[in-house]
């Protein structure tokens, strides 16, 4: 009855008059709901515009504080810090760190050597390559997946003193002339490369606030006592353990220390500039097993060569020079905590530190072990292996062949712990002790120099007579104990540490 109200009198008798009129209700109906979304929609929007601008409007606001605030509060500001895991920022800084002083003298080249003096310093150029890093993390990679899961591993390369040691003019000087690369650069790209399950020790920002300190040696190519010590403290810091203080330790000192740049040079300037070697004893009870090349029997010494004589071979105070083998066991740790430091001579001032906070330090040269690294860690508990090579090291095809040994050598090695004697006839229990209320250390002016600059080389190559060899055409013949160098340029650096052919 309603419908049929809903027409026209004309209409009532129209049989299609309800469907039309359904029809024209529905198309009313879909015109009203597409009315209401529209409303809805712009509703929407027009709420989502005003939060957008009020959120703009609350940023602006905030950034405008914090400039009102002045500089020093973005200085001041706390940085986070990456994982020990992570590998370094590209180039790590440290605006902070003081410069070395330029004296306004021009350094030199000495072709002979080719070594570069300046500052009565002799310094080692670098020459390294993104593709010479690689390859020394790729063996690290290779040694640690031979290693296996249940060992930790961590790799550390030390940058040498001629990326320190020079004032700002002068470093842009050899860079120019001489071709030199950043040292910076390589340490970033070979803790790039290595494996995710290796813990990078990026000790560059530390040695470099440093740098204005004794932390390298002059006439050698060696990092001091104190420069390894900054650079223990990094690492103590990706292994979680607490470093010993330094102003827990006594400081002894060899003087008149003529290296292995003076050595290679004869340099009258060297000459009238000697070195000397500190080395840090520290309170406690220390059993040294020192393995030397050829025997398999351990000798008992202390970690110290205390009667070492102040000339080309004073380095060797540290750990008694490089040998095969140095186990240090400490007593007084009983948890089982174990550690492996598999280095060139860099280790060799590094290596008594760890003595303080593992219960065994394995001090293993990988240029004179015959045993099998990972073989060697499974029988003797070691589940912390920390490779310290000099940055010279590390880029040396010949350092990266005989740290491969370390994986293809079979059995433990040649090394009978069980069976040792004592040098000059003393008894262990003599070496490595101090008492702890002679401890003091004072650094107010024995780590600087009269001319208050140190520099040095830390490549890890000993420049010895009969190991130091180096080909350039020109006849001289001059090489180290810890380097060689094939960065594919054409450049051969070769040797025990070094040697450098130019063709």
């Amino acid at each position: 009855m309603s419908d049929y109200n809903h027409r026209r009198r004309d209409d009532r008798n129209d049989r299609n008059y309800d469907e039309r009129y359904i029809k024209r209700e529905e198309r009313r109906r879909k015109e009203r709901l597409k009315k209401r979304r529209r409303n809805r929609i712009i509703i929407v929007t027009a709420a989502i515009a005003i939060l957008v601008a009020i959120v703009l409007i609350l940023i602006f606001s905030i950034n405008s504080c914090l400039s009102c605030s002045g500089s020093s509060s973005a200085t001041n500001a706390t940085k986070p810090t990456s994982a020990a895991t992570e590998p370094p920022t590209e180039k790590a800084s440290n605006s902070s760190v003081k410069e070395i002083a330029d004296n306004g003298k021009e350094g030199q080249l000495d072709e002979k050597s080719s070594l570069y003096f300046w500052d009565n310093k002799a310094f080692e150029l670098f020459y390294g390559s993104n593709n010479t890093a690689k390859n020394y993390a790729d063996t690290i990679n290779s040694l640690k997946e031979t290693l296996g899961s249940d060992i930790t591993v961590y790799n550390m390369v030390v940058p040498n003193h001629s990326e320190f040691g020079l004032c700002p003019r002068e470093a842009n000087k050899v860079k120019t002339e001489q071709g030199v690369t950043s040292q910076r650069d390589n340490t970033t790209a070979v803790y790039k490369n290595l494996s995710k399950d290796i813990k990078p020790v990026d000790v560059y920002d530390s040695l470099n606030s440093h740098k204005t300190e004794y932390i390298y040696f002059n006439t050698d190519h060696h990092w001091t006592g104190l420069g390894s010590y900054y650079a223990y403290t990094t690492f103590a810091k990706a292994a979680g353990i607490t470093p010993l203080q330094l102003t827990a330790m006594q400081k002894s000192t060899i003087e008149n220390f003529l290296g292995s740049f003076y050595t290679s040079s004869q340099s009258d300037i060297l000459k009238a500039n000697p070195d000397y070697v500190d080395y840090y004893t520290f309170s406690g009870y220390y059993i040294c097993k020192l393995f030397t090349q050829g025997n398999s029997d351990a000798i008992d010494v202390g970690m110290y060569n205390e009667n070492i004589e102040s000339d080309s071979s004073a380095y060797e105070v540290f750990l008694w020079g490089d040998n095969p083998l140095t186990v240090i066991d400490n007593p007084d740790i009983a948890s089982g905590n174990k550690i492996a430091l598999v280095k060139d001579s860099y280790g060799s001032a590094f290596a008594p530190y760890l003595a303080y906070n593992y219960d065994e330090v394995h001090v293993i040269d990988f240029r004179y072990f015959d045993g099998n690294l990972a073989e060697y860690c499974n029988a003797n508990g070691i589940k912390n292996v920390l490779f310290l090579n000099s940055i010279m090291s590390a880029n040396d095809s010949t350092q990266l062949t005989a740290m491969k040994t370390l994986i293809s050598n079979s059995g433990t090695g040649s090394y009978n712990t069980d069976s040792t004697s004592t040098i000059g006839g003393a008894d262990s229990s003599d070496y490595q002790t101090t008492n702890s209320s002679d401890e003091t250390y004072d650094d107010s002016s024995t780590n600087e120099n009269t001319d208050g600059n140190y520099s040095g080389d830390s490549s890890g190559n000993d420049y010895t007579d009969d190991e130091y060899s180096y080909n350039d055409d020109s006849g001289y013949d001059n090489s180290s104990e810890d380097y060689s160098y094939n960065d594919d340029s054409g450049n051969d650096y070769s040797g025990d540490d070094y040697s450098y052919t130019n063709e």
